[in-house]
């Protein structure tokens, strides 16, 4: 059952305004920190049951003015590049400027609970041309070996999120989310 008697729950608080930039760097870096203040809070203890799925969308901002290689994921946790994460490919970037849209999907299933619980995560990022090589194509799935259950979250705290993150090997990117939909699906 979703979070109330509707099917598809948006989960609240809902981001009504673009959220902060974020620069990239040689490292995941998360594109909100997620936790008490934030828009796109935390999971409250004890959130997640076996079999629980919750959806994560955004439409980024992404401006960008060197060449270099990105890699994009989706983790959960409370910090730069958490376990678990998940992460596309690293792939070529090419020097232009934008603004560009770049849009991100990803689910998170749990598989089990408990102070040692796992979550599935994967999804897809959406490059626009003008950003990426042409060789390297529109769309990247996260991770780059397919779904799999990662690393361990305690269901039992409330101090975690979920959030999409970037690493740029080069440049001065500036990324704006600019929308992020969090829904629980069941």
């Amino acid at each position: 059952m979703a979070d109330t008697p509707l099917w598809r729950d948006l989960r609240q608080p809902f981001v009504i305004a673009d959220l902060g930039s974020i620069t990239p760097t040689t490292t995941q870096k998360m594109l909100w920190t997620p936790g008490a203040g934030n828009p796109l809070g935390n999971f409250p203890a004890n959130y997640w049951t076996v079999g629980k799925t919750v959806k994560l969308t955004a439409a980024l901002k992404w401006t960008s003015g060197t060449a270099g290689n990105i890699a994009f994921g989706m983790a959960y946790g409370a910090a730069d590049a958490a376990a678990p994460n998940v992460v596309t490919a690293t792939k070529a970037a090419i020097a232009s400027v934008g603004p560009f849209l770049v849009t991100a999907i990803g689910y998170a299933v749990c598989r089990s609970t408990g102070t040692a619980g796992t979550l599935s995560m994967w999804g897809v990022v959406h490059f626009p041309i003008d950003l990426m090589l042409s060789t390297v194509g529109g769309s990247l799935g996260f991770p780059s070996a397919g779904g799999t259950v990662v690393s361990t979250i305690d269901t039992t705290v409330g101090t975690n999120g979920l959030f999409f993150q970037a690493l740029r090997s080069a440049g001065t990117d500036a990324i704006v989310p600019v929308g992020v939909c969090i829904e629980a699906l069941n």
